[in-house]
């Protein structure tokens, strides 16, 4: 597969507090999912796949802060048949910040990080990218 047909795509993951940030997708958008997610996005242009990580960040919650590339991402293909890599981030931060939501979501949660499970998530691989990324922080804590 070329590099042409190839979708590069993103997601982060925010972790505050020993809790995750989820987002609800906005259903009054046609044809849009239902239920919440971690923050994703398309890389643009010319950037990376961790500029795209800080600039979704930063259009989707408001939040000016850096990623934390965790190593881990997918391959699939999404409704409209493409085929896509999805590179996984990790925003880690002390203190909940103020979140300022853009149209793609009605509304943000925030989830003790032991209370998640698979069923918070519309798609199966935002959870598997939580658990990597409490994974991570765990291992680093050691």
């Amino acid at each position: 597969m070329n590099a042409e047909t190839l979708k590069k795509k993103v997601q982060v993951v925010i972790i505050a507090e020993e809790s995750l940030l989820l987002f609800e997708f906005n259903n009054q958008i046609p044809n849009n999912y239902v239920g919440f997610q971690n923050i994703t996005g398309s890389v643009e242009g010319e950037e990376s796949f961790t500029e795209a990580a800080v600039r979704e960040l930063a259009e989707e919650a408001g939040i000016d802060s850096t990623v934390i590339d965790i190593d881990k991402e997918f391959s699939f293909f999404d409704r409209w048949k493409k085929h896509c890599v999805e590179k996984v981030y990790l925003c880690y931060l002390d203190k909940r910040p103020a979140i300022v939501l853009n149209e793609e979501h009605l509304f943000s949660k925030w989830v003790p990080m032991n209370d998640v499970i698979e069923s918070d998530f519309t798609f199966p691989t935002n959870f598997e990218a939580f658990l990597s990324c409490k994974k991570y922080i765990q291992e680093k804590k050691r």
